[in-house]
């Protein structure tokens, strides 16, 4: 008797639909040719109920140890490209008015990492009380009259970006703006993600409970987010505060999502 071989086609993740600012102008163009055209402020209105925003995000994966025991106790990790300029991957030419907007509605950061994996305070560990390291995010402008980027692949360690602003702090411990703490004395790699919301408030359930998941209060105020200009960059950087203490981060995700 012969046997009957049966092949079935490797089932695949499908991939999630980017919305594009040409997917957005489309929209918009639709709401203001119906027969009763929609005011402007309606529209946009709709769209941000709606989270019909474009987005950008960058994916570092680099193995990075920040010992706290070092004259330097602070690293940057990354830095985002320009807050929702249009064309980033070509020739980028910013105006005053683009520098004038303030369009970000959402800011998603993912963050694989850990802290050096022991203490000898056991009663916090897989907690976040008392964790020494932690991550901070910070902005960056741009120079608004500054033509960058001449060539279609730009070489970033070559490029003509000027940013106007560095770590301007250096704060002994996590501030209340702090992003994230590591999970004390926790032995491997803890995925974390959050989210900022330019609607987020302190006085949010989210925010009362920020410092049990091991973020910072103020964070959640949604100041950040609606700050956020065009052409900004978003900058991450890991700290470790202490002698025996470490941030170890090996990969970070930042998103950022603005209206049009």
């Amino acid at each position: 008797m012969g046997s009957t071989l049966s092949y079935q086609r490797p089932q695949t993740s499908p991939i999630p639909f980017q919305l594009t600012i040409a997917d957005i102008i489309l929209v918009k163009e639709h709401f203001s040719k119906i027969s009763r055209p929609l005011p402007v402020e309606l529209i946009d209105q709709i769209l941000d109920d709606a989270s019909y925003w474009p987005h950008s995000s960058v994916t570092l994966e680099w193995d990075m140890l920040t010992p706290g025991n070092a004259e330097v106790q602070d690293g940057m990790y990354m830095r985002t490209l320009p807050f929702a300029v249009y064309g980033t991957e070509g020739n980028i030419t910013l105006t005053q008015e683009h520098v004038e907007h303030y369009p970000c509605r959402k800011i998603v950061f993912q963050l694989w990492s850990q802290d050096q994996g022991w203490s000898d305070d056991r009663d916090n560990h897989g907690t976040y009380r008392g964790s020494y390291t932690w991550y901070d995010a910070s902005v960056e402008t741009l120079d608004p009259h500054l033509l960058v980027c001449e060539s279609d692949s730009p070489i970033l360690v070559q490029s003509p970006f000027h940013f106007t602003r560095r770590d301007p702090e250096h704060p002994f411990l996590p501030p209340p703006t702090h992003l994230q703490r590591n999970v004390h004395a926790k032995r491997t790699i803890h995925h974390h993600t959050i989210t900022w919301h330019y609607l987020d408030s302190i006085e949010s359930p989210a925010a009362m409970k920020a410092d049990l998941n091991g973020r910072g209060w103020k964070s959640l105020d949604g100041s950040f987010v609606r700050s956020l200009k065009v052409s900004d960059c978003i900058t991450l950087w890991v700290r470790a505060r202490f002698p025996g203490w470490s941030s170890h981060i090996v990969k970070a995700k930042i998103e950022t999502y603005w209206a049009v």
